[in-house]
C-alpha cells in the first residue's frame, strides 16, 4: 500500500493507497476486469500535529467511460471497514452510498464514536467489485474529511485531499520502432514510429547523437503524442534508442537509419583507387582541423577554381608556379626581403601588390595603375631598362633624375616636347649637339653670352634673316664675331643695322636717273672726296682714314651735287 503524496490539499488523514492488481487493468471488448481500491487512514499525520479527531471521511469516484473515470458500474462496487477498538477507534465504521448522480459515486465513511487518530492505529475503507471501464488512464478519488485537532466543540471543519489510482493494460507492449519511410535524404528530418499502448501513463525518452558529437535526449513528452517523434535534420547516419518508463520499469528500443549521400566524419580514410566527391554546386569537403597533406611524389590538379579563404603558404625554398595570369581581387603583399617572380601580373584598380623584390619573366607583362615607394617619398628603383611601348607616354609629375646617359630614339619624325617651362642646365654641363639644331621660336642668348663656332669647328647657316639687336641703344652688344680666318657665306643679303652690307663680288644696279652720271664715292667728312666712280676703298688714302662710309648719289661734274635724301642709297642688284 503506497502513502498518497502530500499536496496542497487541506486534509490532516493521508490515506495510503493500494490497488488490485496494480494497476488496475482495464476492460476490453472481449474480457471485463474488475479490481479492488483499499484506503488507509490514520497512520500518516501531519508533523507537529499529536492527535486529530474525526468525525466521517467521504470519498468521491469519478463515473463514466474516459481515462479520467474509475468505472460505468458504479452500483456493483462493494465496501467493506477494517475492525476496529474501543471508542478511540470509532467504535464502528457505517458506510453510506450515492450513486443517483451519473457522474460520479459518492461513499460515506461514519464513525459511532469520534474516532481519534494518533498515529498508533488505522482504519481500512475497501471498495471491491470495480468494473474497470475500457479506457488507459489515471483517476483521481476526492477524499473530504470532518476533522479537528482539539476535539472541542465548534472546531470542526470540513477539509478535502484526493487519491490518484492507475489504470493500464495489463498486456502492455512496446515494439517495432522504424522510420516512416526507408528512404531517407541528406539535410532532411525524419519520423520515427513505436507501437505501444495509448497509456498516458508512459514516459518517453529518446537518445541520439547530437550536432557536436555528443549524446543528448528528448524527453518532451508532447513530442511522443501518438506514438510518433520527429528527429533532428540528418546529415549522418545515425542511431536512435527509445526509452519507455511505466511503472518505474524501463523498456528500450533501438533503431540505425542510413543516410543517401551523407556528411561523414572518419579519422583515417585510405583509399587504394580514385575518390570521388560530386556533392553538389553547394557542397564542399571541409577540412575543420589539422592538414591537408600529399608525399613528395603526389600532385594535386585543380580543374576548376581555387578559392582560398584563408592564407596560402608555401614552404621555404618552394615556388608558387603559375602557367597562366594570377588575379588578386584584394591586396598582395610579399615581405621586403623575398621576392615575387612571375609571368602577367595584373593588379585591379584601387588594389595593392606590396613586395620586396618583383621579378616579371621575359616576355610577360606587370599591368597596375599605380607604383607607389614601401616608404612615403621612397625611391623606386628599376634594375633594367624601362621600356615604353609604342603610341604610349611616359608621364611624370615631378622631377625626372638620370645619373647616367639618356638617349632618345624615337624615329626620323620623333621628338623631344617640351610643351611649357624651360631646359636648363647646371653652370658646369654642356649640351652637345651632334645634328641639327631647329628653333621655331626665338633663339635667346643671355648677356654677355656667345654663339662660338671654332676653327675649323663647321659653320653657322642661316636661311632666312640672322639679326643681332640689342634692346639697349648705345650698348655694344651683342655682336657677331668671325675669326681672321673665317667667312660667311650666305645666299642673300646681310644687313646690319638697317644697312646692307656689300661683300667681294656684290653688285649694285643703279636705278635708270643715274645710269649717265651716278657714282659711289668715300664720304669721310673731309673735303677731300674720291673722284670718279668708286666701287671699293683700296687703300689708307687720306692717312689714318680707318673708318669710311660710302654713300650713293649722283653728279653733273666730279662734285656731288645731289645726295639721295632719304640715305637707303636706292640700290637695286
Amino acid at each position: 500500500m503506497t502513502a498518497n503524496t502530500p499536496t496542497a490539499d487541506t486534509n490532516l488523514v493521508k490515506p495510503a493507497r493500494g490497488t488490485v492488481p496494480s494497476p488496475l487493468r482495464v476492460s476490453t471488448m472481449h474480457e471485463l476486469e474488475y479490481g479492488t481500491v483499499v484506503l488507509r487512514f490514520g497512520r500518516d499525520l501531519p508533523s507537529g500535529t499529536s492527535k486529530v479527531y474525526c468525525k466521517g471521511i467521504t470519498l468521491t469516484v469519478p463515473t463514466g467511460v474516459s481515462g479520467a473515470d474509475l468505472t460505468r458500474e458504479p452500483s456493483l462496487i462493494t465496501t467493506a471497514v477494517s475492525i476496529v477498538e474501543g471508542e478511540a477507534q470509532g467504535t464502528e465504521w457505517w458506510v453510506d452510498r450515492d450513486t443517483t448522480d451519473p457522474n460520479k459515486a459518492v461513499f460515506s465513511f461514519v464513525p459511532d464514536t469520534t474516532a481519534v487518530f494518533d498515529g498508533t492505529w488505522a482504519v481500512s475503507f475497501t471498495l471491491s467489485g470495480i468494473e474497470v471501464n475500457p479506457s488507459i488512464g489515471t483517476v483521481d478519488l476526492k477524499v473530504e474529511e470532518t476533522t479537528s485537532t482539539t476535539g472541542a466543540d465548534g472546531s470542526y471543519q470540513k477539509r478535502t485531499g484526493q487519491v490518484e489510482v492507475k489504470k493500464g493494460n495489463d498486456e502492455f507492449f512496446f515494439r517495432s520502432l522504424r522510420p516512416r519511410t526507408t528512404v531517407i535524404g541528406r539535410g532532411v528530418t525524419v519520423d520515427l514510429l513505436w507501437d505501444a499502448p495509448a497509456d498516458t501513463r508512459i514516459q518517453y525518452t529518446m537518445y541520439y547523437r547530437g550536432a557536436n558529437g555528443q549524446e543528448t535526449y528528448d524527453n518532451n513528452q508532447a513530442k511522443f503524442a501518438n506514438r510518433k517523434w520527429t528527429s533532428p535534420v540528418l546529415n549522418d547516419n545515425a542511431n536512435f534508442t527509445l526509452k519507455a518508463t511505466l511503472d518505474g520499469q524501463d523498456y528500450y528500443l533501438t533503431t540505425y537509419l542510413t543516410v543517401n549521400d551523407p556528411n561523414i566524419v572518419v579519422n583515417s580514410l585510405s583509399a587504394s583507387g580514385n575518390v570521388t566527391v560530386d556533392p553538389g554546386a553547394n557542397g564542399y569537403i571541409w577540412l575543420k582541423t589539422g592538414r591537408f597533406d600529399t608525399t613528395a611524389e603526389a600532385t594535386v590538379n585543380l580543374y576548376g577554381v581555387l578559392n582560398a579563404n584563408g592564407n596560402v603558404t608555401v614552404a621555404a625554398n618552394k615556388t608558387l608556379t603559375a602557367n597562366g595570369p594570377v588575379q588578386a581581387n584584394g591586396n598582395v603583399t610579399i615581405k621586403a626581403d623575398k621576392t615575387l617572380s612571375a609571368g602577367d601580373v595584373t593588379i585591379d584598380k584601387d588594389r595593392t601588390l606590396s613586395a620586396g623584390d618583383v621579378t616579371i619573366d621575359k616576355d610577360r607583362t606587370l599591368k597596375v595603375t599605380w607604383v607607389d615607394p614601401t616608404v612615403a617619398n621612397g625611391t623606386i628603383n628599376v634594375r633594367g631598362s624601362l621600356t615604353v611601348a609604342t603610341g604610349k607616354t611616359l608621364t611624370t609629375n615631378g622631377p625626372i633624375q638620370a645619373n647616367s646617359n639618356v638617349t632618345v630614339d624615337p624615329g626620323a619624325t620623333g621628338y623631344i616636347w617640351l610643351k611649357t617651362g624651360r631646359f636648363d642646365t647646371a653652370a658646369e654641363a654642356t649640351v652637345n649637339l651632334h645634328g641639327a639644331l631647329n628653333s621655331h621660336g626665338h633663339l635667346t642668348m643671355a648677356a654677355g653670352k656667345n654663339i662660338t663656332i671654332p676653327l675649323g669647328g663647321g659653320q653657322l647657316a642661316v636661311a632666312d634673316a640672322f639679326v643681332a639687336k640689342s634692346h639697349h641703344p648705345n650698348w655694344t652688344y651683342p655682336k657677331v664675331e668671325i675669326g681672321p680666318a673665317a667667312n660667311v657665306p650666305t645666299e642673300g643679303n646681310i644687313v646690319v643695322g638697317g644697312k646692307r652690307v656689300l661683300r667681294d663680288g656684290d653688285s649694285v644696279t643703279l636705278k635708270a636717273g643715274w645710269a649717265q652720271n651716278g657714282y659711289l664715292w668715300d664720304n669721310d667728312g673731309s673735303s677731300t672726296k674720291d673722284q670718279g666712280n668708286v666701287v671699293r676703298k683700296i687703300n689708307d688714302a687720306p692717312v689714318n682714314n680707318l673708318r669710311s662710309r660710302w654713300t650713293l648719289g649722283y653728279r653733273s661734274s666730279n662734285n656731288p651735287t645731289v645726295v639721295d635724301p632719304d640715305g637707303d642709297a636706292d640700290a637695286q642688284e
